[in-house]
């Protein structure tokens, strides 16, 4: 047989070097998605000697039959692993809008449309990991949006008469009154299918009709060490001896999706669970962990974040976090439990680190107590990562610069760190383009802007002194606190992120 030579034959494997990125275009181009997903092969490189191909099982009577009719041409075989199959089919551009259009033209009245059209929304979600799904109605259409790296992209206007049904079957799979539209609704989607991923759907009435708002939970590529959130050696250094103090506060701060609650999980990862009792409180429990007894807060159930703190105190506990201070009552148990033995993680909602000092002490905090009980505080910021397939080298733009100089905090921290806008204006560096696997947008995943603020002789003297937040700061920078604009400048510089972002992520800061 033919095949019997062929499989003696050894073939190389598909070039490391080539992961995690698309091929070129004009070879992608070369065999449709239906067939790569058939064969478990693809074209990933084409020139005036032929093609190069990676295939699942080169030997496939099949595939070369396919490959000999279709080229014609000197064919160089790989062998593709699954994940290298996997990614390609992820990322690749397909054409989703008339593939949803096709089932949304034959929906009307059709469940069966209606169920493969909601599960073409969530596949097509979960492989361009958004975090989040928004399907609402105008007096035209249903928008379906999703947001990717923190921003919403429209990626479908669906007709209006469908609607309804979308709604009436996430409301089924989210275990929620498919009669009640009058009133929001809260539900939950566990997928046998996704066992890493759950959907928290929340209802709510518009004008035109009820809105739909998916957060999507992924446990499945979740890292949280504190480098891949985007620690500093530094930084992570800080945090790693006061993790392991045995009480005290730490308190991250910044705004509303800005990373907070995740940098304390992955602190809670470094605690070693079998030696303490860890608990949270959280609204809502996003991720579960391992070895941490976690509570939902529910104010129905009269469960809040005192009460519940109130209650945990009870509970011989060692390690404690609560998912955010809302008010002096729990801003004050939070401070006693830190005082008397505990160590306790939490949030705060400022614009800087220094800033949670004054903050406490406006809850009405005692000085001494935040003094004498504060670790650690850190302040945060996300900004999106560059797409490593696309980004390219250049010069800043004249716009960018011109921001740069509208910013006098921007110009002191260049200053500071021995850099200035004419050196800037002279380097080049990573900027955005936009491909298929970034959405055409130049950004790819998320990181974190940081500053780290340890509590030393001169802040709890200040704190005592109620002082400023910009005296803290002015005290803290003097003695090598790096602030949240230094860390984005770092990253800039790193081309982990363009300066865009910084600009963008800081402006409030």
């Amino acid at each position: 047989m033919a095949g019997s030579k062929t499989k003696s034959k050894s073939y190389p494997q598909f070039p490391s070097e080539l992961k995690q990125q698309l091929p070129p275009k004009e070879a992608l181009e070369l065999m449709p998605r239906d067939l790569i997903e058939e064969f478990g092969a693809f074209v990933f490189a084409k020139d005036e000697d032929g093609v190069k191909i990676a295939a699942r099982d080169p030997n496939d009577k099949f595939l070369r039959r396919f490959i000999d009719e279709r080229f014609g041409e000197r064919v160089v075989w790989h062998i593709a692993q699954e994940e290298d199959l996997a990614f390609l089919l992820d990322n690749l551009a397909r054409n989703f809008s008339e593939e949803i259009g096709r089932l949304a033209d034959g929906s009307a009245g059709t469940n069966g449309n209606i169920v493969s059209l909601v599960d073409r929304i969530f596949r097509f979600a979960f492989s361009k990991a958004a975090s989040d799904i928004h399907i609402e109605p105008t007096r035209e259409v249903s928008v379906v949006r999703f947001r990717i790296d923190g921003v919403l992209h429209t990626l479908l206007r669906l007709p209006s008469d469908i609607h309804n049904a979308l709604v009436s079957r996430i409301k089924i799979l989210g275990n929620l009154k498919i009669d009640e539209y009058r009133r929001p609704q809260d539900g939950r989607i566990e997928l046998v299918e996704f066992p890493d991923l759950t959907l928290r759907i929340s209802t709510v009435p518009t004008l035109y009709g009820e809105k739909v708002a998916i957060r999507v939970l992924d446990d499945s590529h979740k890292d949280f060490s504190l480098r891949s959130l985007g620690f500093s050696e530094a930084q992570e250094a800080i945090l790693v001896r006061n993790i392991e103090k045995p009480f005290g506060m730490i308190v991250t701060s910044g705004p509303t999706g800005s990373g907070k609650t995740t940098t304390l999980y992955g602190l809670l990862h470094m605690v070693p669970k079998e030696e303490v009792n860890i608990s949270t409180l959280e609204d809502p429990v996003e991720y579960a962990l391992a070895g941490v007894n976690q509570i939902q807060v529910d104010p129905r159930a009269q469960l809040t974040f005192a009460s519940g703190l109130r209650s945990l105190l009870r509970q011989d506990p060692d390690v404690m976090m609560v998912g955010e201070i809302r008010d002096s009552e729990t801003a004050i148990m939070a401070a006693e439990a830190a005082l008397t033995g505990h160590l306790v993680l939490t949030t705060l909602h400022t614009n800087d680190a220094p800033s949670v000092f004054t903050r406490l002490l406006e809850m009405k905090v005692e000085d001494f107590t935040v003094a004498s009980t504060m670790n650690v505080v850190v302040a945060q910021r996300l900004v999106r990562k560059l797409c490593q397939a696309c980004s390219k080298n250049e010069k800043l733009g004249s716009a960018i610069l011109q921001k740069i100089k509208e910013r006098p905090d921007i110009l002191a921290t260049l200053e500071a760190m021995g850099s200035g806008i004419s050196s800037l204006a002279d380097k080049e560096f990573k900027t955005p383009v936009g491909c298929d696997m970034c959405l055409q947008s130049g950004y790819r995943g998320r990181v974190g802007l940081f500053e780290v603020l340890e509590m030393s002789k001169t802040v709890h003297d200040l704190v005592l002194q109620h002082a400023s937040a910009d005296r803290i700061r002015d005290a803290a920078l003097q003695s090598g606190f790096r602030d949240i604009l230094a860390d984005g400048i770092d990253k800039a510089l790193a081309g982990t992120t363009s300066f865009a972002e910084v600009l963008r992520a800081t402006r409030n800061s």
